[in-house]
């Protein structure tokens, strides 16, 4: 088992970052290789084939999301257990996890099946790249159990203070997933169809593993496949806690939804550059992502182990480290954007890498913004209340940007002012949760009072 941090002690930045660099890193390799994919399939295709890819981020995420979002319930309650040294409640939330993954993934593969051209008709995918999105999306989603069971895995290791297992696993699976994008697309005809191939190998292959180790935990919390015991308060536990979150989770993909049609209305060159644009964003995303989830387990933990005074100092903590480096990463991102659009569009697809710098311009130079909003909603999910960041999400993300696409796009229909739409709903978000979250803080600085596990 690799070292875990000690979130309840130590030098806390030291402990942060030694937490925190894995999960970055980890995030980074996943992204990398789904440039790779969208690369490989780019550079032996064309723009087309990495639109019919592109296309499916959307609904993959609207499908995906709701499901993962349970994880989060698991996390926040997992990260109070090891905070008290409860080895019993951790077992059973490890049981009930990996079960409600595999249950909950087999649902999403039959429903994604007939859903998928149902939904990429919704949102107007491009008539050259339908069939090959829908064929990329039915292999993709077929493969739910692996996907979310790897999630709902990763998580339990993350809570627990183990990021650096997850990270090999992501390499281990990200070079298999490489190496099979080149010798399927050399043997295949449809890149996309080898390309949705090596994804699904590689995510099984990653499953595998961060199994096993969940299989091998010393001491009495490791899973066991052949004799788990749901435990249903623990599943009414993770099921209150994660169903917010799964709400936020299903609510971006649904106000993307209305964005995904304007941006399909450019044609293919728009979303193939803004497909390779939201991979390259997710580089930045990393590192916030990263920090916000260091939030979960560093307060969730201290909540636990009842250390009022470790809490504060790991929300304040997390925050500057997240602003000051995703938004320097994000600034740095822009300013070379033009050289990753090249690398995974091909340097003579002007067009595409012209709308691609367009959403870098508006998305990725202010991910300082996110970064508020990803330690906010963490520390929300770490004191109990994660339904405060679904209402803002419901307010400023889906409400706002149905009612940008309804009534202001119109005023001014160019691809800069549909990019637009998230600089307006990442601000408004982030006003909304620092009144909401001051609210819980004082409360619990003044008080000590949290929501009970």
């Amino acid at each position: 088992m690799a070292k875990k941090i000690a979130a309840t002690k130590g030098n806390l930045v030291k402990q942060i970052f030694i937490y925190t660099i894995p999960l970055i890193l980890s995030t980074i390799m996943q992204n990398l290789f789904n440039i790779a994919d969208k690369a490989v399939a780019g550079q032996m295709a064309g723009s087309t084939a990495v639109a019919s890819i592109g296309a499916t981020g959307t609904v993959t995420t609207l499908i995906l999301n709701g499901a993962i979002g349970l994880s989060t319930g698991a996390s926040i309650i997992l990260a109070r257990y090891v905070g008290q040294k409860n080895k019993e409640k951790m077992r059973q939330t490890i049981d009930t996890a990996i079960s409600a993954s595999l249950i909950l993934g087999l649902i999403v593969a039959v429903v994604g099946f007939f859903l998928s051209p149902i939904v990429l008709d919704l949102i107007d995918c491009p008539g050259e790249c339908f069939d090959d999105a829908v064929l990329y999306l039915r292999i993709y989603l077929g493969a739910a159990p692996a996907f979310l069971c790897y999630n709902y895995a990763s998580a339990i290791l993350r809570t627990m203070g183990d990021t650096k297992r997850p990270l090999y696993y992501i390499i281990v699976a990200g070079v298999v997933n490489v190496v099979l994008n080149v010798i399927l697309c050399l043997l295949l005809d449809n890149k996309v169809l080898a390309v949705a191939i090596a994804t699904v190998v590689a995510k099984l292959v990653s499953t595998t593993l961060i199994l096993r180790n969940l299989c091998h935990i010393e001491g009495n919390v490791k899973l066991n496949l052949f004799n788990m015991h749901p435990h249903f308060p623990a599943f009414v536990q993770i099921f209150r806690f994660g169903v917010p979150t799964s709400i936020s989770n299903l609510i971006l993909p649904l106000a993307n939804l209305q964005i995904a049609s304007g941006i399909n209305s450019y044609g293919v060159a728009a979303v193939a550059g803004n497909s390779a644009a939201s991979s390259i964003h997710n580089i930045a995303g990393a590192f916030s992502g990263g920090f916000g989830m260091a939030a979960t387990t560093f307060i969730g933990q201290n909540l636990g182990a009842k250390n009022k005074a470790r809490v504060i100092q790991c929300f304040w903590t997390l925050l500057w480290l997240n602003v000051a480096i995703s938004g320097s990463v994000g600034f740095l991102i822009c300013l070379s954007g033009k050289f990753w659009l090249g690398l995974v569009l091909g340097a003579g697809e002007a067009e595409a890498i012209s709308y691609g710098m367009s959403r870098l311009l508006h998305v990725t130079l202010i991910t300082f913004v996110n970064a508020v909003n990803v330690v906010i909603s963490h520390s929300f999910q770490a004191f109990g209340y994660p339904m405060f960041t679904s209402i803002s999400n419901i307010f400023f993300t889906l409400g706002l940007r149905v009612i940008w696409m309804k009534f202001v796009y119109p005023l001014k229909k160019t691809f800069d002012n549909i990019m637009l739409c998230f600089t307006v709903s990442w601000t408004l978000n982030m006003l909304l949760y620092i009144v909401f979250f001051a609210f819980i803080f004082t409360r619990y600085v003044k008080k000590d009072i949290c929501k009970r596990i």
